[in-house]
């Protein structure tokens, strides 16, 4: 094997390293917060724990893809993850739960450079075709990140001599690691800029993608959606879009810029993205809780449940992406994935507290599949239909949909399931402090204990249900995209 070929294995390695990290934070902390509260205290700040990052990572990747372009996607990533470093010791290290809610922001502000910059490395060492086998491992980095984070979290909360900072100092060595691999990558200067920093356009976009999230978090919740804050939130996300949609008309090197989109291989990519993106995370998120909250398995135990899905997430994804270098070919993955993605919601959404084990697992393995053969092979669609100089941008706004859609819908459908619980639940309790551990629901009396089960999973049905809309559009749309078969050359 030539010392090139080593050096591109080592980089693709420390590249699904670092992808592997950057996507690990958004789950492995959730198994982690009953024992974080119990610590820290602080018990109303415990959503913004899991909140934080991933607020910061969605609004931080379009900056990241546009550094990328700018500056070159070397250099991008490693100071991606050394942000992602200091942001987990703070976090690891915090004694408040201030504290650690500023370190999660931080670290979610690398992430976010993780997840776009990894796509864009590669782009720029391997031609279109072969990238396809290289967004495939991606694909199984991130899936495989995203469905055992509650396992991994579950091991390192319970293991003797260990605890929940590890959640957050476990992955110091390994993004560490990955830097200096991805330092063997040649650094390819990008073109000259076109202009200055926008640096407008990108706190106008920060503003109105956070603003965004924050309406889903709150409108129902600590604010009825009828009230005047909510309204006023609303309409300040309303004219912050407006503004940034203007402001990156103008620029002279925008964001996000607008004569990319008039490609409708971007702007497909960029919507399915975001669609298919809050189905998957909906799942990631609320299936462990449902596993645990309604099925009393341990948060180890609920890890493991998760297998199916990751399991044909890792193999479609491989699959789609071996196939995509050896033919050319891509449409009919996301074609057949967002079928997928569909049935799997349509299969979940008669979730019932005695529902078959058998088919919970065939329906999640339905829906990992879908998952694992559409969202890399949307980034590899969005790259390969811009220019050379766009590429990082087109990755980096491909990446933005689907944190963006995993954002808003893991707010939205909480929403949900929080006004499930609230009507279903005896007055005067607040839901919010009836979840918990298995061991917590059990010790509910018998009448509270069944009312949380039958109502947490009732809004966890109603969330599948809203999901099967949401992923037929999104096949709708692929379907109308126009292949062109990718090219084998540099």
């Amino acid at each position: 094997m030539t010392d090139q070929a080593l050096s591109m294995r080592a980089v693709l390695s420390g590249a699904l390293a670092a992808l592997f990290v950057g996507s690990l934070t958004n789950t492995i902390v959730g198994i982690a917060l009953p024992t974080i509260a119990g610590e820290l205290g602080g018990q109303d700040q415990v959503p913004w724990v899991a909140s934080a990052a991933l607020l910061t990572m969605t609004v931080a990747t379009p900056l990241w893809g546009k550094a990328a372009d700018r500056k070159g996607p070397r250099p991008s990533l490693i100071a991606a993850l050394g942000v992602f470093v200091a942001g987990s010791l703070v976090a690891g290290c915090a004694l408040s739960m201030s504290a650690l809610i500023v370190g999660r922001a931080v670290q979610g502000v690398g992430a976010g450079g993780v997840l776009a910059l990894t796509n864009a490395l590669v782009a720029g060492l391997v031609p279109a075709r072969r990238r396809g086998l290289y967004t495939a491992w991606f694909g199984v980095a991130f899936g495989t990140a995203s469905v055992a984070g509650p396992l991994v979290g579950g091991l390192l909360v319970g293991l003797p001599g260990l605890g929940w900072r590890w959640c957050f100092l476990g992955v110091v060595p390994v993004a560490l690691a990955a830097a200096l691999l991805v330092r063997l990558a040649p650094h390819r200067a990008p073109e000259a800029p076109r202009g200055g920093v926008d640096i407008l356009g990108g706190a106008l976009l920060a503003a109105c993608a956070s603003g965004l999230v924050l309406l889903l978090s709150v409108g129902g919740r600590a604010w009825p959606w009828s009230s005047w804050p909510t309204v006023a939130l609303g309409g300040a996300v309303l004219v912050l879009a407006a503004a940034c949609v203007r402001r990156e008309h103008r620029a002279a090197d925008p964001i996000l810029p607008p004569r990319l989109f008039a490609r409708p291989g971007l702007r497909v990519a960029c919507a399915t993205s975001f669609l298919v993106g809050a189905v998957m995370f909906g799942g990631v998120i609320y299936l462990p809780q449902y596993l645990q909250v309604v099925r009393g398995r341990g948060a180890t135990e609920a890890g493991l449940l998760m297998l199916p899905q990751v399991g044909t997430m890792i193999v479609a994804s491989t699959l789609s992406g071996y196939l995509i270098s050896r033919t050319g070919r891509w449409k009919v993955f996301p074609v057949v994935g967002c079928a997928l993605v569909t049935a799997g919601a349509v299969l979940l959404s008669p979730i019932a507290p005695d529902t078959s084990p058998w088919w919970l697992a065939a329906a999640m393995a339905v829906l990992g599949a879908g998952t694992g053969l559409t969202q890399q092979v949307l980034v590899l669609v969005a790259q390969t239909s811009v220019r050379t100089g766009d590429v990082g941008v087109a990755g980096a706004a491909a990446t933005f949909s689907r944190t963006l859609g995993g954002a808003v819908g893991v707010a939205a459908f909480g929403a949900m399931i929080s006004a499930r619980l609230r009507s279903g639940t005896p007055s005067g309790q607040e839901p919010g402090r009836l979840l918990g551990t298995p061991e917590h629901v059990a010790e509910l009396p018998a009448q509270v204990a069944d009312s949380v089960r039958a109502s947490y999973t009732a809004g966890l049905a109603s969330v599948f249900l809203v999901a099967v809309p949401l992923a037929a559009v999104a096949l709708a749309a692929v379907l109308l995209l126009r292949e062109t078969r990718l090219d084998a050359r540099p």
